[in-house]
């Protein structure tokens, strides 16, 4: 196991990652930091969330010019907050990280989706315009089935509020097409991103009549 990628964090493990960090290529460590607290935020125990939390921080403090893994870092941070239900600091860094974004788009999250589920799963509905925008735009470069389905899935919801009945009806059907598609529509990953399991939550807002 590359030492990078640890599931434990006993002193023992903080002492071997950080004598590791600091022999690392200067060029190098951000992206260490930041893998390693993935590695931590997957295992989803509250302590870890604690550990990999002040791994991101210490990277977006100490490696303020590092452009490629910032939207990454502040993804990863609006995760923590979200398995931890502080959902308003949830929303915040996913935007941040989206703004970032703008800044630097060679490196994309999916933070845009993150931020406009949890709009719609706190009916926060003074943002559904900006969520609106921000997906109408992100739809054209959508690949996978998985994403079409949940975009498709939110524009629905929201045209819906809107009383735009016909408009969410059809994304209802957008968001029902993706979400049965068999295959990604690439030639050699034709599994990759296909919705294996629907968002009940979602399904249960969107217009289908």
């Amino acid at each position: 196991m590359d030492w990078f990628r640890k599931k434990s964090w006993t002193k023992k493990d903080e002492e071997h990652f950080f004598a590791k960090l600091n022999r690392a290529r200067k060029w190098g460590r951000p992206q260490y930091l930041r893998i390693q607290a993935v590695e931590l935020i997957m295992t989803k125990k509250p302590d870890l969330l604690k550990v990999a939390e002040s791994l991101l921080i210490k990277m977006l403090d100490e490696y303020p010019n590092e452009q490629s893994e910032r939207s990454l870092a502040l993804n990863s941070l609006a995760d923590i907050y979200r398995l931890q239900n502080e959902l308003p600091k949830s929303i915040e860094y996913y935007k941040k990280s989206m703004d970032f974004e703008q800044e630097y788009p060679n490196v994309k999250t999916n933070s845009y989706l993150d931020y406009s589920e949890l709009i719609i799963k706190t009916n926060n509905i003074e943002k559904y315009d900006d969520v609106l925008d921000i997906l109408l735009e992100r739809q054209k470069e959508l690949l996978f089935p998985i994403d079409k389905y949940k975009t498709a899935s939110i524009i629905s919801i929201i045209y819906n509020f809107k009383n735009e009945m016909g408009l969410a009806r059809q994304y209802a059907e957008i968001a029902e097409e993706n979400a049965n598609a068999q295959t990604s529509g690439l030639r050699y990953h034709k599994n990759l991103g296909v919705v294996k399991e629907r968002t009940n939550w979602l399904d249960k807002l969107v217009n289908r009549e």
